[in-house]
């Protein structure tokens, strides 16, 4: 009994004992601080990789940004993931980030979309890392997680005053879609008439002031029997737009929008513009004023010999319109100014004396040519951005004018001249079956945002 009670006492043993019990959550703990420092060091490489996949599945030049910059509606933009997620996991395995991640097994995800003409790449991603000291705790790794989110698009607060100029010329009135083009060809063909998918709106002005239709022209045709129009098109989708830029403005003096058309009528001679709206933070006026651009009129046929569409004039006269050189867009005293041209790119004007850019018809000084780009050229050099929207120009079926004198002549330049007027990546064009609506957004989204379009978000 003394043997058991002499045991019982001595406590010289206890403190190994006690050690032994603490070691493991002791050894735990620290090694709860060195597991997830490391951890969070691996999630900053996966972060940086990320940043990189968000950014270059929309980059210029990549296939996606090519696929987005085709787009003439919003939708998701499945080649960019693709290639946004690829590009991810070549990134993790590359030298500049932590070896460790090549083997490491990471779920990716990918999502680009196209919203109201802005571009938003998203990069996810989550992975298990493995822990070393705390699996004595019975943990075998910790999960990290993390998103970056790239857009390309117009920046928060840019201030810019935009010049739109409408081509309402007769070429113009073409029907809007092919849809459209049959069915006018087969309304004015009706009864013996001759068929023809243009809409050429034909009258005259009273002395008091009246417009006076000529019930006999295709015009009257279309509108008796509701054909949309191109000019149609182009009106409510700038009167759409001007909406949405009312919405999306950040502050009630970021945009300034002035409107102009090629003239309500035609002259004889001479060419002109014709104010819509002058510069204003109003929206609502100025959608109303643009929604009611219709086509222009002529007193008869072969009025001005049909040539009634002059860039040279519109361009020239847009530029005085715009007082000063073009600003930074930091602030309002100093803002972005861009012409929105939206044209068919073909000039029709007379130029007797003068020199032609494309063919003259039949030697009566009437000149069928592309853009002159050296009045683009002029504005630019002022620090105006040209941003051009390019209604497809559609021939008509058997057209002596187009056949004879444009077809082989100059056809191809008029894409590739409207393209060198553009500003750098201000250029679009749009279908008779696109969304001009969305084109047009697409582009101003890309004109206001000033050359610092592609950026992170978080």
């Amino acid at each position: 009994m003394r043997v058991l009670g002499s045991f019982l006492k001595d406590k010289s043993g206890n403190f190994g004992i006690l050690t032994a019990v603490l070691l493991v959550p002791i050894v735990g703990a620290a090694g709860m601080a060195v597991d997830y420092g490391h951890a969070l060091s691996v999630r900053s490489d996966l972060m940086d990789v990320a940043d990189s996949a968000a950014l270059g599945a929309i980059s210029e030049g990549s296939a996606g940004y090519k696929a987005y910059q085709a787009m003439t509606e919003d939708g998701e933009v499945t080649i960019a993931e693709n290639d946004g997620k690829a590009f991810f996991l070549a990134q993790r395995s590359s030298s500049t980030t932590s070896a460790e991640l090549s083997d490491m097994p990471i779920d990716v995800d990918l999502k680009v979309a196209r919203l109201n003409g802005q571009v938003t790449s998203t990069a996810t991603f989550t992975a298990q890392i493995p822990t070393t000291f705390m699996r004595v705790l019975g943990q075998d790794s910790i999960k990290v997680s993390g998103a970056a989110t790239a857009v390309y698009g117009a920046q928060s607060k840019s201030y810019t005053n935009f010049y739109m100029l409408l081509d309402n010329t007769p070429s113009m009135g073409i029907a809007a879609t092919q849809t459209e083009m049959d069915r006018l060809s087969a309304i004015t063909g009706a009864n013996g008439g001759r068929a023809c998918a243009l809409a050429c709106h034909i009258g005259y002005y009273g002395s008091n002031g009246k417009f006076n239709e000529n019930p006999d022209s295709t015009y009257i045709a279309a509108r008796n029997n509701d054909v949309t129009l191109r000019i149609d098109v182009v009106s409510k989708a700038a009167e759409a737009l001007i909406d949405k830029v009312n919405t999306a403005s950040a502050s009630a003096d970021q945009y300034h929008i002035a409107a102009y058309s090629f003239g309500s009528y035609a002259l004889e001679p001479g060419y002109r513009i014709e104010k819509v709206t002058s510069l204003t933070v109003d929206m609502a006026s100025a959608s109303k004023a643009v929604g009611n651009v219709g086509l222009m009129t002529t007193d008869h046929d072969h009025f001005n010999d049909n040539a009634l569409t002059s860039f040279d004039t519109a361009l020239t006269a847009i530029g005085k319109e715009i007082s000063g050189d073009g600003g930074t867009g930091s602030s309002a005293a100093d803002p972005q100014k861009i012409v929105y041209f939206v044209t068919d790119g073909v000039g029709d004007s007379l130029k007797p004396g003068g020199t032609c850019g494309g063919n003259w018809y039949d030697g009566e000084g009437r000149c069928l040519e592309p853009i002159d780009t050296k009045y683009c050229t002029a504005l630019k050099n002022r620090g105006i951005k040209m941003a051009v929207l390019y209604t497809t120009y559609i021939p008509l079926t058997g057209d002596d004018i187009w056949e004879n004198h444009m077809k082989n002549i100059f056809a191809s330049k008029i894409k590739t001249k409207l393209q060198q007027c553009a500003s750098d990546d201000l250029f679009f064009e749009v279908g008779p079956e696109d969304d001009m609506e969305n084109a047009m957004t697409h582009l101003f989204v890309k004109a206001a945002s000033g050359g610092n379009a592609l950026r992170l978000t978080n």
